[in-house]
């Protein structure tokens, strides 16, 4: 589990909780000075069947908020995060040797990038869900490039053994169009804002001033 260690400004009652261990998702409630822990949920993702994408993320996303809500109580955050080319699904691999098949796959290839996200929120009962898309084209990547780059990244930690959180990784990208954080994060700040904002809570930057 993970506390921050600086409080906002605002008065909150409810705990952020995120159902994830993702550095990346952490990353996001990080700059946006919201205060959380970590709860890592425990539901079984391989006991869902469903094979319509929309459908299965959402399930996913509930599941998993479900689960952390029967032993935690405040504003559970969920997601999950994989991505669809040509009929193919590419979640996290298994191996360096998977995410190096996963990439050459993907290489000039068009795909979509699925998120569902569930906001729970334990007190009031309310529950938001809804699956984001957003459309890949990746640029040609090289065997050697590949290479050097599975070395640099933790590829087993991404769906489809790519995350778009550094100059480097934006440039395997040709365009998106859809969810940008929803892709590079796997949490959608364009829902999840909104939804912490009506709940009361204060977002903003970390950075204290401007030079």
């Amino acid at each position: 589990m993970k506390q921050l260690d600086y409080i906002t400004s605002m008065k909150f009652t409810q705990t952020i909780i995120l159902a994830s261990a993702s550095k990346n998702r952490r990353a996001v409630l990080d700059s946006l000075s919201l205060p959380y822990k970590v709860v890592e949920s425990a539901f079984d993702e391989t006991s869902v069947n469903e094979t319509d994408h929309e459908k299965r993320t959402l399930i996913l996303a509930e599941k998993k908020a479900e689960t952390v809500a029967k032993v935690e109580k405040g504003i559970i955050l969920s997601a999950d995060t994989y991505t669809i080319s040509n009929d193919k699904v590419f979640e996290k691999p298994k191996s360096i040797a998977e995410a190096k098949a996963a990439l050459l796959v993907l290489s000039g290839q068009t795909a979509v990038s699925r998120t569902g996200f569930c906001y729970l929120n334990t007190e009031t009962k309310f529950k938001f869900l809804q699956s984001v898309p957003t459309k890949i084209k990746f640029r040609t990547l090289y065997e050697n490039e590949i290479e050097i780059y599975l070395r640099a990244y933790p590829v087993t930690t991404w769906a489809g053994g790519y995350a778009l959180t550094d100059l480097y990784l934006l440039s395997l990208i040709e365009y998106i169009e859809g969810s940008l954080t929803g892709l590079t994060h796997g949490l959608p700040t364009e829902l999840l804002i909104p939804l912490l904002i009506k709940d009361g809570y204060e977002v903003k930057s970390k950075v204290k001033s401007l030079p």
